[in-house]
């Protein structure tokens, strides 16, 4: 049975009402622009890699090389987001993503953009997003009171949601028709008008003095998490659903279209597209019903609804089946990012809210790129239709064991957090 909620408690609101605080509607507008540009650009580059090379070892490599700085960027941008304006790190690492897609668009106007330099850039792009990911998850409680942080932090994950919807969409019409090219030019421009409107963005909020160097800091941070059994869960499951789950969902995407379904961009386009669509649905959900309910039953449901989206995405050759397979997983990574950032969010002190959310998505950002290059690289080995199969069933096994466990109860606990 669900554990039910007081849905008239302190932060229960709908994720929209945060919207009436404006620094955090411009913050939110920003983010959500970025995310489109993010995903957008996101597909286009694994599509022509495979293009270029037809192989999953290059297209795992690919994803390897751009999410792989965030286990050094993310802890030292999270580390700095206790001791400095978040904005400014907002701003640097969006500028920098601004201009890698700007080296992007020239070089694949000039036919320069060999897959090696496409890894170089991928680099460079996931260096500057590392800076990006933890004042992104800490910048609602700057931005708005605390009785309207979870309304916040959900609206963030929905901002989230909407970038991996329309970036995928508009992937699909450009792919298809005109190449990636055009998705990297219009990828561009929603760079330019994020950074545009995240300029426009001021907090009142002053960090604490620092003592210390980043590093004593840092390890500070870690023996505050190492002491929470909530917390290292919350790590544990995030590492775990982003190396068997959201590898398929994101960076081997392009390899699951081509070698499981047959189909280029086009097929990439429309499971990318379903994967929002089912995280949408899942937005509409938390934003409701799903609002009142226990975390730990939300998390159960969406470790065994990404398992079950895998299993049928390798269970045939019809797209139809890959688009519903691709929904499901949608709505199960957007159930179990909501969930376990809230989860977080609730429990963490602000002295240390940088360094915590920067822990949770090293675990997120190590996962991907890890089960991209180890998959990537069985695919090519043994097919990458069976490696998806075997994916989805650990998926629906750790679900099951952890949810009769008990222990997901811990998700549910909340403390008080500094001011």
């Amino acid at each position: 049975m669900n554990r039910e909620v007081d849905p008239t408690g302190p932060g229960r609101s709908s994720p929209f009402g945060s919207l009436r605080h404006p620094a955090f509607a411009r913050f939110a507008a920003a983010q959500t622009l970025c995310g489109i540009a993010q995903f957008l650009g996101g597909l286009a580059t694994p599509f022509l890699v495979n293009e270029l090379t037809d192989s999953n070892t290059w297209v795992g490599a690919a994803s390897f090389v751009a999410l792989i700085p965030a286990v050094v960027g993310t802890p030292l941008s999270g580390t700095l987001a206790d001791r400095m304006d978040r904005r400014r790190l907002l701003l640097l690492g969006l500028s920098l993503q601004t201009a890698t897609m700007t080296a992007v668009v020239i070089l694949y106007a000039s036919g320069d953009l060999t897959p090696w330099r496409i890894l170089a850039l991928n680099f460079i792009g996931g260096t500057a997003a590392s800076f990006q990911w933890a004042p992104i998850q800490s910048m609602a409680a700057v931005l708005v009171p605390r009785e309207s942080l979870i309304a916040a932090v959900r609206l963030v994950s929905i901002t989230f949601t909407v970038g991996r919807s329309v970036g995928p969409a508009i992937a699909a019409v450009t792919l298809a028709f005109h190449g990636p090219g055009l998705a990297f030019v219009v990828s561009l421009g929603l760079y330019v008008a994020s950074l545009t409107i995240l300029t426009t963005v001021r907090t009142s909020w002053v960090p604490s003095r620092s003592t210390g160097s980043i590093g004593d800091q840092f390890r500070e941070g870690l023996a505050y998490v190492r002491t929470r059994p909530e917390m290292r869960l919350a790590f544990r499951l995030a590492f775990t659903v982003a190396g068997l789950g959201a590898v398929f969902a994101f960076s081997l995407a392009a390899g699951v279209a081509d070698d499981l379904f047959g189909r280029g961009g086009g097929g990439l386009g429309v499971l990318s597209t379903s994967l929002g669509v089912g995280s949408l649905l899942a937005s509409a959900f938390i934003s409701g019903r799903g609002g009142r309910m226990s975390r730990a039953v939300l998390e159960r449901q969406a470790i065994l609804l990404y398992g079950t989206g895998l299993l049928i995405v390798a269970s045939s050759s019809w797209l139809g089946l890959g688009m519903l397979g691709y929904l499901l997983t949608g709505a199960a990574h957007m159930l179990h990012g909501t969930t376990l950032s809230t989860a977080l969010q609730m429990r963490v002190d602000e002295e240390f809210r940088g360094r915590v959310m920067s822990v949770f998505l090293v675990a997120v950002l190590s996962g991907i790129p890890i089960g991209g290059l180890a998959f990537g690289i069985l695919g090519d080995l043994v097919g990458l239709r069976w490696v998806v199969l075997s994916a989805g069933l650990v998926l629906c096994l750790d679900g099951l064991v952890t949810g009769r466990r008990g222990i997901l109860t811990l998700l549910d606990e909340e403390g008080e957090t500094d001011g």
